[in-house]
């Protein structure tokens, strides 16, 4: 009996888990070329990155704990996914809100999935992470 192939979808949950990875060594540059596709360059995006790390650690941010990740193919090149997460102190403290949610939008490129878009809404911390319809 052939193993079965896995869901079209593991490929894009796999690259989320591994970018809350980079995040969480708040490794810029990492996320920016292997990650993300929403900045002009590599570089300006690097530099925005840096700038977000350093207001979340002026804040007592140290990584974030997920909770869940769901992702969905929304085209032929095209997936959307999701991710429930607190972001922590040092001490295991929560940055308030406790409980947090965002979206991303992604595209296949020749290199693989990239996070072309954050935070495009429709998930809350409180409900189901849930594909968009249609």
């Amino acid at each position: 009996m052939a193993p079965e192939p896995a869901k079209p979808e593991a490929a894009v949950e796999q690259l989320m888990w591994n970018y809350t990875k980079a995040w969480n060594r708040h490794d810029a540059a990492a996320i920016a070329k292997n990650f993300y596709r929403t900045g002009p360059t590599i570089e300006e995006q690097t530099a925005s990155l840096e700038r977000s790390f350093e207001n979340l650690r002026s804040q007592g941010y140290h990584h974030s704990d997920i909770f869940e990740i769901k992702a969905c193919l929304t085209g032929a090149d095209t997936a959307w996914a999701g991710m429930k997460f607190s972001r922590l102190k040092a001490d295991g403290q929560p940055l308030p809100p406790k409980d947090r949610a965002s979206s991303y939008t992604l595209t296949k490129f020749a290199d693989g999935w990239r996070i072309t878009k954050v935070g495009v809404g429709g998930v809350s911390a409180d409900k189901p992470l849930a594909c968009p319809a249609g």
